[in-house]
């Protein structure tokens, strides 16, 4: 076939097809004595792989490397322009981001916006200390918006840099309503990191949020959310908490948000009672009866008093030692 016929049957101009040849994607099987190119049906075919490359998205260089390689299967190849497609789309949102972080923090001249885009890509370093200081700088009214201190809380790993973002956040924020989206974002570390942000602010807005985390599906945002709400003196977080004392490991967290809701008299006759049940309800949890026994010892009452001096005579010699040593101290 001459190359008239082949950019008649392919749809390719001539032109492409010579410059598909410059690049070594295509080579004509051989020539006319005259030097016309003739190309072969294997080279149709290798002319319609190219094509069929380059309409999945790929460049010219990588249509050149696939076809390099041995030949991969379409599924490889829309796999890999997925990864591609999702790595450029990163790079896309994290540029709008910065630049509507930007437009947010409202800057009155170059200096200002050039401060603000220090702290933004401060909190991006690699670096835990930079990010820890950088946070403690965008702490305060206009210092960086809202959206960035959240978008880099959710993303910080380091316990001490997302404790300096969650005071930056408290410090430039009214309330958490910046933070809704956050508790319900569908990775659960993200929703956690959010909990414990929202855990900063008092009032009933915080509250009504820790409440609604108390039916989250993971475990540690549960728990996270019980322990924000006990520390309140909430009692909606009551059952959580009896939980955690009875499992562990955070039991002494928990029966020390059990005590400050105990604070009110009828409060700590219900838990001291609602104790006393799971005593006998998780005898085949290991350690439940002796972390439940540890837990009494937050409660000043005749109940607790009481079970604490029946369990010092306990058949289970780790309940009764803690139980003993807990009555001592109120002797």
């Amino acid at each position: 076939m001459r190359i008239s016929e082949v950019s008649r049957r392919a749809g390719v101009s001539s032109r492409m097809l010579r410059y598909y040849e410059q690049l070594g994607l295509l080579t004509p099987a051989g020539r006319t004595a005259s030097g016309y190119r003739e190309y072969s049906e294997e080279d149709l075919v290798q002319l319609l792989r190219v094509e069929g490359l380059r309409a999945l998205g790929l460049t010219l260089h990588q249509v050149a490397a696939a076809l390099a390689a041995s030949a991969p299967e379409p599924e490889e190849l829309i796999t890999d322009l997925i990864a591609q497609s999702r790595s450029r789309l990163k790079r896309e949102q994290q540029l709008l981001d910065r630049l509507e972080q930007l437009r947010s923090a409202t800057p009155n001249d170059w200096d200002d916006a050039l401060a603000v885009m220090r702290l933004a890509r401060g909190l991006e370093s690699p670096r835990p200390d930079e990010r820890i200081r950088a946070a403690l700088s965008a702490g305060g009214p206009g210092a960086l918006p809202e959206p960035a201190l959240v978008s880099a809380l959710l993303d910080e790993s380091d316990l001490n840099a997302a404790g300096a973002l969650r005071w930056a956040l408290a410090q430039s924020s009214d309330g958490p309503g910046a933070l809704a989206a956050a508790v319900t974002d569908p990775v659960a570390s993200r929703r956690m990191r959010g909990i414990l942000a929202v855990a900063v602010f008092p009032g009933a807005e915080a509250a009504r949020m820790l409440e609604h985390a108390l039916a989250d599906d993971d475990a540690e945002v549960r728990s996270a959310a019980a322990l924000a709400l006990g520390q309140r003196g909430n009692e909606a977080a009551e059952a959580e908490l009896m939980q955690l004392v009875a499992r562990g490991p955070r039991d002494v967290e928990a029966a020390e948000a059990l005590g400050v809701i105990a604070e009110d008299p009828v409060a700590a006759e219900r838990i001291v009672a609602d104790l006393a049940v799971r005593l006998e309800a998780d005898r085949d949890l290991a350690g439940a009866r002796a972390r439940i026994t540890q837990a009494l010892g937050e409660f000043d009452t005749d109940q607790a008093r009481s079970l604490l001096a029946t369990l010092a005579r306990d058949p289970d010699r780790a309940v009764a030692r803690v139980a003993q040593y807990l009555s001592s101290r109120t002797d």
